[in-house]
């Protein structure tokens, strides 16, 4: 089904850490934390975008802010519409990407017919080590 609904969408830089032999790996991956249909088209979609750029906070920040704090923000509105944001507390930083999407597509998942029993045991032969 074809459709022309607008979202506005955060990815968050989801820091973890973690030890491999002896050595600190510091990893970095987008995460989607937020994901909102808008009403009223895309100049909506653009001002809930640039809400969302000022005033969000990154979970990564927020366990470590104090009620009634505020982190330091910097907003960047980038060349192909989407706003990059880099919050500081204290002694940590971290960023995210605010943009705006059209939904223009969905599907329903179609789940494919189960493997006969034979062919089970042949994919579980193949696997096995």
């Amino acid at each position: 089904m074809t459709t022309s609904s607008w979202y506005v969408f955060v990815e968050e830089d989801a820091k973890a850490w973690d030890r491999v032999e002896g050595v600190d790996l510091y990893l970095h991956r987008w995460q989607l934390v937020v994901s909102e249909h808008i009403d009223g088209g895309r100049e909506a979609a653009e001002v809930r975008a640039e809400e969302l750029a000022s005033a969000h906070v990154p979970a990564y920040i927020a366990r470590f802010l104090n009620p009634g704090g505020r982190p330091q923000r910097s907003v960047f509105r980038m060349v192909d519409g989407s706003w990059l944001v880099q919050v500081k507390l204290r002694w940590d930083e971290t960023h995210f990407r605010v943009h705006v999407g059209r939904l223009t597509l969905t599907e329903e998942e179609i789940e494919g017919e189960e493997p006969s029993p034979p062919e089970k045991k042949r994919l579980k032969w193949i696997f096995r080590r």
